[in-house]
């Protein structure tokens, strides 16, 4: 498949299409083994996503986005602490999907988001692509607007 593309296979930005159609599928098949994931992809990744998120795409507000993080961050305590808690890493899904079910502006993010969780649940190194992912997206989002 190639998500992000218009007809005549030009990138959707060039067709006038909005980010918001595809920017949640584009990147899944990228974020489903985060070991091979280069920390140039994770950028590009979080600016388009960030964007997407932004008063330019779907209005989400970053309390929102926040919470997601907060959480994220309290696991990462723990994987500082020795221990690697893959159950509660993936346990960030049903999380995100009842964020998704309060704010359907969340239901792209979580569709992108579901392959990365579960690679992030794999590995201390996967876990850490997946925060910095988390990370650029909260930065992206602010940049392009977005406020609490």
């Amino acid at each position: 498949m190639d998500y992000g593309r218009g007809k005549g296979g030009r990138d959707s930005h060039q067709q006038g299409y909005s980010q918001r159609e595809a920017w949640g599928s584009r990147y899944r098949s990228d974020l489903e083994n985060l070991t091979s994931l280069e920390a140039s992809k994770i950028v590009e990744i979080a600016e388009v996503v960030g964007k997407a998120l932004s008063p330019q795409g779907v209005g989400l507000k970053m309390n929102q986005l926040r919470r997601f993080l907060d959480e994220a961050r309290q696991i990462e305590a723990e994987v500082k602490r020795g221990t690697f808690p893959a159950d509660r890493i993936i346990l960030l899904l049903p999380k995100l999907a009842y964020a998704a079910g309060r704010e359907p502006k969340i239901k792209e993010l979580m569709n992108m988001l579901e392959p990365a969780i579960k690679s992030a649940s794999m590995s201390k190194e996967n876990f850490q692509k997946f925060l910095r992912l988390i990370e650029g997206i909260i930065a992206y989002h602010r940049f392009y607007g977005g406020s609490d």
